[in-house]
């Protein structure tokens, strides 16, 4: 019989604060923090935004980020919050490798805020093994 892999499942809740509209919380630190505690180190990171006005991007954190997006949505002539589909996901799911995130060089997790500052509300989960 073939050696059974037994699969673990991690899950936990954190909370970040947002301090403008729009406003970018990277939280890849808090991210990778909480794959550490879990003790996988291969498997998939799912990232959960319960907020539909503050979405999750994985991209680079870079200074003209948020400027562009002001820009886009100025053009489409609606609020952040209109724009919210396109500019992320409630959701995203990233590669754990040998117990770090899978991330581009330069690629950080984080949560968008679109709608009105202040706490928000993150569910991270980890399966794997």
């Amino acid at each position: 019989m073939a050696n059974m892999v037994k699969m673990l499942n991690h899950q936990r809740e954190r909370t970040f604060s947002t301090t403008a509209v729009p406003d970018f919380v990277d939280i890849t630190g808090e991210v990778q923090i909480i794959l550490d505690e879990s003790g996988i180190a291969n498997g998939m990171v799912t990232v959960f935004s319960p907020s539909v006005g503050c979405p999750l991007i994985a991209n680079e954190r870079e200074s003209g980020l948020l400027a562009d997006i002001q820009t886009a949505m100025a053009r489409l002539g609606g609020s952040p919050r209109d724009g919210s589909a396109l500019i992320g996901s409630n959701s995203i799911v990233l590669p754990a490798v040998d117990g770090k995130l899978r991330l581009g060089t330069w690629q950080r997790v984080l949560l968008v805020e679109l709608e009105e500052s202040g706490p928000r509300s993150v569910i991270i989960q980890i399966v794997g093994e």
